[in-house]
């Protein structure tokens, strides 16, 4: 895991879920080079629904950017076996209440509450302020990128980001 902890390379990931008291949890992908940010809500919190919302996003991602995936010991991601058996890449967990181990996914999800503070009904929010939310995350200028955004940093300057069939951003 070398190449993960180094950021010498892209596609490893880390996940988390944003939680909510009586909506859908929220999924959170970061990935570690280039600190892009995938957001997808899970039908519920249950391993299964999870796995199920990872994959999704991650089948539409070349296998380059699929190399690795670090998870906390939730049950949320029990059956990670998954991620490994269909699209070939290697699980990770961090050692328990060593949360600093997957340090950019809690920087992201810092940066989701400023838009998303605890206590926010998480069913309120439609999928399109969602992804709004990671595309500006995703556009944000990084000290850590040399005052670049992720989407710049990895992709270069002109760059097409679809998140629905009708919707395109281009930068």
């Amino acid at each position: 895991m070398t190449a993960a902890n180094s950021r010498s390379e892209a596609g490893h990931w880390e996940s988390d879920l944003v939680i909510s008291k009586h909506a859908r949890p929220l999924l959170v992908l970061h990935e570690r080079k280039t600190r892009i940010t995938f957001m997808a809500r899970p039908s519920g919190k249950g391993a299964a629904e999870t796995v199920s919302a990872i994959m999704a996003v991650f089948k539409r991602l070349s296998p380059e950017m699929r190399r690795s995936a670090t998870f906390d010991n939730g049950t949320e991601f029990a059956r990670h076996s998954l991620l490994r058996g269909m699209l070939s890449e290697t699980t990770y967990f961090c050692d328990a209440y060593a949360s600093w181990q997957k340090g950019g996914i809690e920087n992201a999800n810092g940066r989701i509450r400023r838009w998303l503070p605890r206590g926010t009904d998480l069913d309120d929010i439609s999928d399109e302020d969602i992804q709004e939310i990671a595309m500006t995350i995703n556009t944000t200028l990084r000290k850590c990128l040399n005052f670049k955004s992720p989407v710049e940093e990895e992709l270069g300057k002109s760059v097409t980001l679809r998140l629905y069939p009708t919707v395109a951003l281009q930068i």
